[in-house]
């Protein structure tokens, strides 16, 4: 398999603060990457450096053959990443179904007008995307709760429903920042079923960011451990638990 991301010596840093220093990372298309690391290790940074959140002082990152030093997170959809994020953000006034349908936004080409009047182009986009969005839906097993507004829903849900909208964006590669934080343990495996399903079914590559290990440890191909910005560990779920730097980075024996 060939490499779909690459990243390259990348360093982040926020005045004299650095969140991410000199890190180096390949994923293969395909597979599903975890990035781990204690609180504060610098994850969610590097998931916002893939995506165009934030502009690294130095590195570069490369995806689907394309070297760049920064991409805004428009682009970065476009190009076939979606993203979910640690605090959920959908709106929460709105039901499921109107919340999976902003994650076809990418794809509509209609004027405002038409799409007020339901004349020209919007009519077909809205044929197209309703299908799109109910095919997720029903993959997702969400059918009895698409009208809900998404604020009465519990957590676990709320979490399913923003994968649903990072899905219909029809992605190459999805980057999952703590899929299964707040969730109990039949939440989990459930949302490990989908991630396992959406790669080996439907081929998206999945990088995630997850502290649980028992998750990481079933489900990844590809670990990539990070601490206090570094990078300590990277290789298969069972060579990176074998690495010492990472045994004392996660009992605290290192600090």
């Amino acid at each position: 398999m060939s490499d779909i991301l690459k990243v390259e010596n990348v360093t982040l840093q926020f005045g004299g603060v650095k969140a991410i220093t000199d890190i180096s990372f390949n994923v293969k298309e395909g597979e599903i990457c975890a990035v781990i690391g204690p609180n504060g290790a610098g994850k969610s940074s590097m998931l916002n450096v893939i995506n165009g959140v934030y502009l690294p002082q130095i590195g570069t990152v490369t995806y689907d053959g394309v070297e760049r030093k920064s991409i805004n997170p428009r682009d970065a959809a476009i190009a076939g990443m979606a993203r979910t994020f640690q605090n959920i953000a959908l709106f929460q006034g709105m039901t499921v179904l109107e919340n999976i349908m902003t994650g076809r936004n990418l794809f509509m080409k209609s004027t405002w007008l038409e799409q007020g009047l339901n004349i020209g182009r919007a009519r077909e986009e809205e044929r197209v995307n309703r299908l799109a969005v109910e095919k997720v839906i029903k993959f997702l097993q969400i059918e009895s709760i698409r009208k809900t507004p998404v604020a009465k829903l519990p957590y676990g849900l709320q979490k399913r429903v923003e994968l649903g909208r990072a899905l219909v964006a029809e992605p190459k590669i999805l980057l999952l920042d703590e899929p299964m934080a707040g969730m109990n343990l039949e939440e989990k495996a459930d949302m490990s079923c989908f991630i396992l399903e959406i790669n080996k079914e439907q081929g998206i590559t999945t990088v995630m960011i997850e502290h649980d290990m028992g998750v990481v440890m079933d489900i990844s191909d590809h670990v990539v451990v990070l601490d206090y910005g570094k990078k300590i560990g990277d290789g298969s779920p069972s060579e990176v638990m074998a690495n010492q730097d990472v045994i004392d980075a996660y009992l605290g024996v290192s600090h």
